[in-house]
């Protein structure tokens, strides 16, 4: 028998579990333990369950394209093939795939669910719809058996005796319990069987509960046109059913509570609203007889004819001073109006003398700046004519100069660069122009 070496075995054994058909292609499930992602982008785990264990690796590429972030405790399936790390000679499984698996699977869906509904506004405040505040009928949604029926009964006995329900009995757990929670929102809202809904269940597993964290049920409560009180679970419990109702009840037995006061309240609230009425009712009472009295008290009531004599008289006394003070008015109106008048002519009188005096002052003043503004002007007219004689070409040469210009273009000579032989130029001096033809031309340094 041939002796082999440590990697030889452990080659040999890596071999058999690729050719092997189960191995080669595994779906194992279980808890992840110990997990670690490294600098490399590789994540290696342990996957567990009650009595055993095996290490597995995920590889960057793989854990890209996963749907969600492992970490320890979850519950997974993953989808890989068993082989063996030859260096460290460590059974393990290389991870293909990797999914969520029981609750941790439910509880990934319900959180897409409850983000997508959410988003798409079914979960905002302003479209719930206020609770009655004493309805005539309670419908209650929920299994017709088990505790918390009984507890929402006891409940309403104990708080409002009398109380009228409705019950529309369906599957709170399993396949079908989604569809008759919906059917029953829906029967109640066709034939407006009562006035407030309660949709209610005990509490259990998050499995338990998905029918009300079903797309379904959300909606059918969200088109509900009776208020719907949620009440799944325990206080602790969270169903889409619970975000997307107009109330959310921590408990049945809350829902219970928060759908009808306590009618031990409303009789007390009543006496005291009777014994407030009643002492405001007297009070205004005794107010009004009081104020009757001071009415008859008064004189008008005890003797109305001396007080209509009185102002009759004070009434003959107003119209002699009033026909008396319109006489003396009319008597000092011309006195008024010759001293009016005379007041007027002499303010005009002033008027007029002040204006002539201020129009003779004003005529000197601008005759003066006239005067001053021609003799400027004259002087500086005088300037003027002086440089522009002195700039006129024609002066200079009436002083023996002459003017030189091109005869063709009319251009003025200033310098023999401007001539050429046979060139035609005018000549002009002080008394004619004379005309003349270039025969020779020297430059200033050819005279030198």
């Amino acid at each position: 028998m041939a002796i082999l070496s440590v990697s030889e075995v452990n080659k040999y054994a890596a071999r058999l579990l690729t050719r092997d058909a189960l191995l080669s292609s595994l779906q194992v499930e279980g808890e992840i333990s110990g997990g670690k992602i490294y600098s490399s982008g590789h994540y290696y785990f342990t996957l567990k369950d009650s009595k055993a264990q095996i290490s597995c690796v995920c590889f960057r590429s793989a854990m890209s394209s996963l749907k969600f972030r492992p970490e320890d405790g979850q519950h997974v399936i993953v989808l890989g093939y068993a082989t063996i790390y030859e260096q460290g000679g460590r059974y393990q499984i290389v991870v293909r795939t990797m999914q969520q698996a029981g609750e941790g699977l439910l509880y990934a869906k319900f959180v897409e669910l409850r983000d997508r509904l959410a988003a798409s506004g079914l979960f905002a405040e302003e479209r719930k719809k206020p609770l009655p505040y004493l309805p005539n009928i309670i419908g209650i949604i929920t299994s017709p058996e088990g505790a918390v029926i009984r507890d929402i009964i006891h409940i309403l006995r104990r708080r409002f005796p009398g109380f009228k329900i409705k019950i529309f009995p369906v599957s709170v757990q399993g396949p079908s319990s989604a569809a008759e929670i919906v059917s029953a929102l829906s029967i109640a809202n066709r034939y407006r069987a009562c006035d407030v809904l309660i949709v209610c269940r005990g509490g259990g597993s998050l499995e338990d509960l998905m029918s009300f964290n079903s797309e379904e049920v959300a909606l059918a409560v969200a088109a509900s046109a009776i208020p719907v009180i949620s009440a799944v679970g325990h206080e602790t419990d969270y169903t889409i059913c619970d975000f997307v109702a107009d109330l959310r009840a921590p408990t049945p037995s809350a829902a219970a509570e928060l759908v009808l006061p306590l009618k031990s309240d409303l009789y007390n609230a009543l006496e005291k609203y009777r014994v407030d009425m009643r002492t405001s009712l007297q009070h205004r009472l005794a107010l009004a007889r009081n104020k009757m009295r001071n009415l008859i008290d008064r004189p008008v009531l005890k003797q109305p004819a001396f007080l209509v004599s009185n102002r009759a008289q004070r009434l003959d006394l107003l119209v002699w001073r009033l026909k008396n003070q319109l006489r003396l008015s009319a008597l000092a109106q011309p006195v008024r109006f010759n001293k009016l008048k005379e007041r007027l002519l002499a303010s005009t009188r002033d008027i007029l003398l002040k204006n002539a005096k201020l129009s003779s002052g004003i005529l000197d003043k601008l005759d003066a700046l006239l005067v001053n503004k021609l003799e400027t002007e004259q002087k500086r007219l005088i300037i003027l004519n002086s440089k522009l004689r002195a700039l006129d070409p024609n002066a200079v040469v009436r002083r023996g100069y002459a003017r030189i210009n091109s005869s063709s273009t009319g251009q003025i000579i200033s310098s023999v660069k401007q001539l050429a032989v046979g060139l035609d130029i005018s000549i002009h001096l002080a008394d004619g122009v004379a005309a003349a033809k270039i025969e020779d031309l020297k430059h200033e340094e050819m005279l030198d």
